[in-house]
């Protein structure tokens, strides 16, 4: 039963880590390089970044999120107001690919 549990326990940490990792780094540079993730339930990544008018940074995206460049002070405020329910570093988030 101990190691049932060290296991799950192990399972569990190793899986809610990247979550932590992305919740905890800090917000993305004002000129720099960031992810911006749309709610699944939500307006598509395309209708958020045409409504901010933040230019994508790589031709590819995920059905979900897209790498952009944060060129205006303002981007960040527009791409959350246009509906992007997650901003984060990107960065960051390729140092952990």
């Amino acid at each position: 039963m101990k190691t049932a549990i060290f296991i799950s326990a192990a399972m569990l940490t190793t899986a809610a880590l990247p979550a932590v990792t992305l919740a905890t780094q800090p917000a993305p540079d004002r000129d720099g390089l960031a992810l911006v993730v749309a709610a699944p339930w939500g307006q598509p990544i395309t209708d958020v970044l045409a409504a901010s008018g933040v230019p994508e940074a790589f031709p590819d995206r995920a059905p979900f999120g897209a790498f952009v460049v944060l060129s205006h002070t303002d981007s960040l405020e527009r791409l959350y107001q246009s509906g992007a329910w997650f901003v984060l570093n990107g960065k960051k988030i390729l140092e952990l690919c």
